[in-house]
């Protein structure tokens, strides 16, 4: 029994290594748009030439997820995640030590390669340490973690970088790397329960279609609620500044949705630990979101409807989060969350494009606001299409549960 208790007890430390790790991922995705213009005047880069540093980012994620979570099947993740760590403290001290365009450019890939992969292997982690109890409050808390991480690059980023320079933020954050990079290899273990489950032979064929459509329905909700969320942060802004908002304003409306997740995922994550129903968590939420982001056009007053945003997007991230684990087998955890990585590198690259073509082509921030409306039905449309998916996959009763 003392055992026991142990073993449950250690399940925190665990959730610790991986809070800390995850708000590495986030520090070091979220470090260049404060320092953005820091490094377009000292380097005289076009504003097409720095976009690129935050896609060249998120690029590697369409096409090493799928492979990154079947390789945390395959192989355990102790080898690998400090293969990740390596990769993102290497890329960090290229951005932050470069003298050249192609050198960050090289350094911001390298960075993503390795903090993309490790993103698949940390809720994985946490599913097989919380999969018997309160893995919804694990998930929930962990995706505290993206929001407080670009809370702190926002508002201490740019204000260093004005200070010390630009280079200096980017090297701490390597630092940074490096200290949790030792805590996570010294600290991890699996549960004595799955300590079976490394090394085993897997065939990544055979595992994509063991999975069967639901966990793919679920990365697709995913992806809808990614595009949606991206292009509302990445426009919403201009629709601002045109209804009379200063720039310090627009910037403090955008992070409330953003303090709202941090605030309400942790509650959220225990709702689905005590009730279950996963999918009308989510459900509910993108159709009021869906709500919300409409009538952004015949509004005036926008603290209300962001306030409601970051409330109702809190009700995504961990249920999203806690659903593989319950639709898959354990061998297939982790191909599962690369499911989900791929179809969220899919949103977060190709959504902001398309709702910013529609700007173009109309003139008018209606239809982005529509389209990103659009975006959260899909959200709705696909999360209860993988209960019916699921229903039928492993013939589930009618109820929710």
């Amino acid at each position: 029994m003392e055992r026991g208790d142990q073993v449950a007890s250690y399940r925190w430390v665990i959730l610790g290594i991986v809070y800390l790790s995850i708000l590495a991922f986030t520090l070091i995705f979220q470090s260049i748009p404060p320092l953005l213009p820091l490094i377009l005047s000292e380097l005289h880069l076009t504003y097409a030439q720095s976009g690129l540093l935050m896609s060249l980012f998120s690029l590697p994620g369409l096409f090493i997820s799928l492979l990154g979570g079947f390789l945390s099947d395959r192989y355990g993740m102790r080898p690998l995640a400090a293969g990740c760590f390596l990769m993102m403290i290497g890329g960090t001290v290229l951005v932050g030590l470069g003298m050249d365009l192609r050198i960050l450019w090289l350094g911001r890939i390298i960075c993503g390669i390795g903090a993309i992969t490790l993103s698949i292997f940390l809720p994985k982690l946490l599913s097989q340490w919380f999969r018997d109890r309160e893995l919804g409050l694990a998930m929930g808390l962990y995706n505290t973690g993206l929001p407080l991480g670009s809370v702190i690059c926002f508002t201490l980023f740019g204000r260093m970088g004005e200070l010390w320079g630009w280079r200096i933020p980017i090297l701490l954050t390597g630092i940074y790397l490096l200290i949790t990079s030792i805590l996570f290899l010294i600290l991890y273990r699996l549960p004595p329960s799955r300590e079976k489950e490394e090394g085993k032979p897997l065939n990544i064929q055979k595992s994509l279609q063991e999975m069967g459509w639901p966990i793919w329905f679920v990365g697709f909700s995913w992806l809808w609620f990614n595009a949606a969320f991206t292009s509302f942060a990445t426009f919403a802004p201009h629709l601002f500044l045109q209804r009379g908002y200063t720039l310090e304003q627009s910037g403090l409306l955008i992070a409330i949705p953003l303090l709202g997740s941090l605030l309400f995922s942790g509650p959220i994550g225990y709702l689905v630990d005590r009730f279950r129903h996963q999918e009308w968590l989510i459900g509910i939420g993108g159709i009021a979101l869906a709500i919300l982001a409409f009538s952004f056009n015949f509004s005036f007053s926008f603290f209300l409807l962001v306030a409601l945003m970051g409330i109702f997007s809190a009700m995504i991230p961990a249920p999203i989060y806690s659903l593989p684990p319950e639709v898959l087998k354990p061998e297939n955890v982790g191909l599962g969350f690369g499911v989900i990585s791929t179809c969220s590198s899919v949103g977060l690259l190709v959504a902001p494009y398309l709702v910013g073509k529609a700007k173009d082509l109309t003139g008018s921030n209606n239809w982005s606001f529509i389209m990103i409306s659009i975006f959260f039905c899909l959200l709705t449309i696909f999360i209860f299409s993988a209960y019916r998916s699921r229903k039928r996959f492993f013939k589930l009763p009618l109820t929710l549960s």
